[in-house]
């Protein structure tokens, strides 16, 4: 008992030693934050993913590409069923060994309880099988199931005995606040752990508010920053800008319930000019393709210019005749009215939204800009009530390579994202017969086919594929941003170049930090089991 109450004393002295001496950790801005540490609740689990916490059973590398992450391979046993190898030796970060039973767990969960993990395959049944497999069965088929397991939603996840999620990323939560989350190097990741550094994530309001706290010097990493703030940031002292071509697309869903005429909705898409958005966003392509220009799936031979003739025609034809004394479209009395919903977590979607404003304007329609505020649940009540009629949206369309998770999720009939409501017994089959295709270049043309299909009944009007930009201070000046913002921090973040001195600090600093949290936690273990007291103990 003497040994074990000075061990609690020495703990605690430390606690405060390190907490004093340690220092300053890397600040990652950004203007969201993950909702919670729910992974079966929403986009959660990707924002986890974002932020270094959870992982996958296959992930997506720099160069695009699928590659095992938790898992070493997975082979078809049938159409419907498929075996998945895991790695042995992983461990989740609170040292508990990943088997086949909790990643079942953890898929039949998600599967349950997140819309988003029904998208490609519908409902599953995962089972472990021994020898480090799981066997999937499948409701729908699929040729890419790795393809399928690196979607964002399929995150691997256990609790501890508080209920708690423990998952398996190079990094832990250690404090987690609406504003601000705490990120300490999961000491059980590899042998790289003590030298990452101490990570913050400051919520910012917006993208300009970032932008201030570059400038100061106060950001470490600033994903991602709006445009007209790059002058001034490549002029300040110790900041470096990064830009690169992101898999996002900006696009706008229609809401055919309100809009339920397609000529209004093809008269909306003719009237935006894609490139007056791509010279307001400074860099980007205007697009009307589902899929970036880089990938064998980019399908686009429409001109990127608006063109408000043929627009006024198709309104002429639906019936919404230009009122010559008031400049507005009228159809049995009525103006035609519509809600132009935007959020702003994607500083590009605030800059277009006035420009598509004023290009529908200048039809004759009246428009009512609405933009949401930071808090999702602003923009989730609009969309769960339905009172948009176009929804600016940001979305990466091939998180995973494949192109049937985006057009099943947003444009299947039952898809978990179909905003726009889409309801098309042709599309849906038009997505069972690519799910089943193993051939690369019959997927490339299936894919096609399935997007002319779905851009024809103009649910959605592709804008823009944007390039973002990065701030970074001097000491991260060598990270590399890719992956869009689906993999901000990563096991290879590490401080840029810093001195042999700073480089000892910070080992230093994580190492002791780490030790007494470890120790910490041995202790509270034991106090709860009533190994000691708590008189004991302090």
């Amino acid at each position: 008992m003497v040994g074990l109450k000075h061990l609690v004393k020495f703990v605690s002295l430390g606690l405060v030693s390190a907490a004093l001496s340690h220092t300053d950790p890397v600040l990652v801005g950004q203007t969201f934050l993950a909702g919670s540490t729910d992974p079966t609740e929403g986009s959660t689990p990707w924002a986890l993913t974002s932020h270094g916490v959870s992982e996958k059973l296959f992930t997506v590398n720099k160069h695009g590409d699928i590659v095992p992450q938790i898992a070493v391979g997975v082979v078809k046993i049938s159409d419907l069923v498929w075996e998945v190898t895991l790695k042995r030796g992983y461990k989740f970060s609170n040292g508990i060994p990943v088997d086949p039973q909790t990643v079942a767990d953890s898929l039949m969960e998600l599967n349950a309880k997140n819309d988003s993990a029904q998208s490609s395959l519908g409902s599953i049944t995962a089972t472990p099988q021994g020898d480090m497999k799981v066997r999937i069965e499948s409701e729908r088929p699929t040729h890419v199931m790795d393809a399928v397991l690196a979607e964002w939603v399929f995150v691997i996840f256990t609790k501890d005995s508080l209920g708690n999620f423990v998952f398996t990323g190079p990094y832990i939560i250690e404090n987690y606040a609406s504003d601000h989350i705490d990120l300490a190097p999961n000491r059980y990741y590899d042998d790289q752990s003590l030298k990452r550094p101490m990570i913050e994530i400051k919520k910012f309001s917006d993208g300009h508010d970032l932008a201030k706290g570059v400038e100061n010097n106060e950001i470490d990493i600033a994903f991602h920053l709006p445009i007209d703030t790059l002058p001034a940031l490549r002029e300040a002292d110790g900041v470096k800008v990064k830009s690169f071509e992101v898999g996002y697309h900006y696009m706008a869903f229609h809401n055919t319930d309100r809009l339920k005429d397609v000529r209004v909705r093809k008269a909306i898409d003719l009237a935006i000019d894609r490139m007056v958005l791509s010279q307001a966003l400074a860099g980007g392509k205007g697009t009307r393709s589902l899929f970036p220009d880089y990938s064998p799936y980019f399908l686009d031979e429409s001109d990127p210019h608006g063109d408000p003739s043929a627009a006024e025609a198709l309104l002429e034809e639906a019936g919404w005749s230009l009122n010559s004394s008031n400049g507005k479209r009228e159809k049995q009395g009525e103006e035609l009215t519509i809600n132009l919903v935007a959020y702003p977590h994607r500083p590009g979607l605030v800059i277009m939204q006035p420009l598509i404003e004023e290009a529908i304007n200048d039809l004759g329609i009246n428009v009512n800009s609405i933009l949401t505020g930071m808090d999702w649940s602003e923009t989730q009540k609009i969309i769960d009530e339905r009172s948009f009629d176009l929804l600016l949206w940001a979305q990466h369309t091939l998180p995973a390579g494949d192109p049937l998770w985006f057009l099943s999720t947003f444009f299947r009939s039952d898809g978990g994202s179909n905003h726009a409501n889409l309801q098309s017994d042709t599309v849906d089959s038009m997505l069972d017969e690519l799910s089943l295709a193993e051939d690369h270049d019959e997927r490339v043309a299936l894919t096609a086919a399935t997007q002319k299909s779905i851009l024809e009944k103009v649910p959605v009007s592709n804008l823009v594929t944007p390039y973002w930009h990065v701030g970074l201070s001097e000491r991260m000046a060598d990270y590399e941003p890719w992956g869009s913002d689906y993999y901000v921090i990563r096991s290879d973040l590490f401080l840029s170049n810093p001195s042999n001195e700073g480089v000892s600090m910070q080992a230093e600093s994580s190492s002791v930090r780490l030790m007494f949290a470890h120790m910490h936690t041995m202790l509270a273990h034991l106090i709860i089991s009533g190994l000691i007291g708590v008189a004991a103990a302090f």
